[in-house]
């Protein structure tokens, strides 16, 4: 999939500027993600559906695109130039420019996707959008749901037969070295060389210093589309710890289910708080030391002050 440039981030964000002025008729795309398997040269046919739900007859201009997934937030995104990606598909698919909704009522659509004889193995993607009134600009598309406010839709998924590969990298699994008070944080990014979506699942296996099993934190990353990295986070709420502990990371994707994996070493342990009290102690059994001492030296003189009192006694009664 064709990755996120500044410029076209800039463009997004310009369309979601004004959302109060967005329209105010509702629009649901059925279904939202549909995924369809085809092979080189096969034309097949598939039935979408848009509902609208105001109280006013609508008219739908729709739209075949290509997108782009903003890696951080797994936002889908249309884009209308013409790319030249192992993964498009925009150009296999004929669909109507415009259609009638009555008020409240479901119209079907029908596609054709016609997949050229030297498709390449994997996965094409596209979206198709519907946009109530052909009036409707641009800045007035508002993000809600699924896709983008009054410009929903419907993501498709086609997947051509043949030797797809499937591959992910691991590139980052990192945790903090020294954490004093929880939660623990864990972050990770993923890269998908495939030629295809992956849907990586699995856990974060936690040990402590006696390889004792102390959480097992779930993971589901979702969709990854090809040529995409995806960072992801868990966070385990472990308040406090006492020692070393270990973090393995066990995701699985593909039809072939294969593993990523990652081992993390970190010290939960609150050494800030040890130390404090090591110190509040010392300094409590140096002053008891201090006043030991003290009360000793006062008995010694005390015990003088007797002796000395007892032989002045004696002096007297001798005389």
């Amino acid at each position: 999939m064709k990755k996120l440039t500044p410029a076209l981030l800039f463009f997004v964000s310009l369309l979601f500027v004004n959302q109060t002025n967005a329209a105010t008729s509702t629009i649901t795309a059925i279904p939202p993600r549909l995924q369809l398997n085809a092979s080189p040269g096969e034309t097949i046919k598939s039935t979408l559906k848009v509902r609208n739900d105001s109280e006013n007859q609508q008219y739908f201009s729709i739209y075949v695109n290509d997108f782009v997934v903003d890696s951080q937030t797994n936002t889908p995104i249309p884009i209308s130039e013409n790319i030249t990606s192992h993964w498009s598909l925009r150009k296999w698919i004929s669909a109507p420019s415009m259609i009638p909704v009555d008020a409240g009522q479901t119209q079907n659509i029908e596609i054709t996707i016609r997949v050229p004889s030297t498709a390449l193995p994997g996965g094409h993607y596209a979206m198709i959008t519907y946009m109530p009134n052909a009036d409707l600009k641009p800045g007035e598309l508002k993000k809600t749901a699924t896709i983008i406010g009054q410009r929903v839709g419907t993501l498709l998924y086609l997947q051509i037969k043949g030797d797809i590969k499937e591959k992910a990298n691991l590139l980052e699994f990192t945790v903090p070295k020294h954490i004093e008070k929880g939660p623990v944080e864990f972050t990770g990014k993923l890269e998908n060389l495939s030629d295809i979506h992956i849907q990586p699942q699995g856990y974060i296996r936690i040990t402590d210093m006696f390889n004792k099993e102390v959480a097992k934190l779930p993971l589901d990353l979702g969709n990854i589309f090809p040529e995409n990295t995806k960072e992801f986070k868990s966070v385990w709420s472990q308040k406090w710890g006492y020692g070393r502990y270990s973090a393995e990371l066990n995701l699985v994707y593909g039809t072939q289910n294969n593993v990523l994996s990652g081992l993390v070493y970190f010290w939960h342990f609150p050494i800030t708080a040890v130390i404090y009290s090591l110190v509040a102690l010392i300094s409590i059994l140096t002053i008891i030391v201090i006043l030991n001492k003290r009360s000793h030296k006062h008995q010694e003189e005390l015990e003088k002050e007797v002796r000395a009192l007892q032989r002045e006694i004696e002096d007297l009664e001798k005389k």
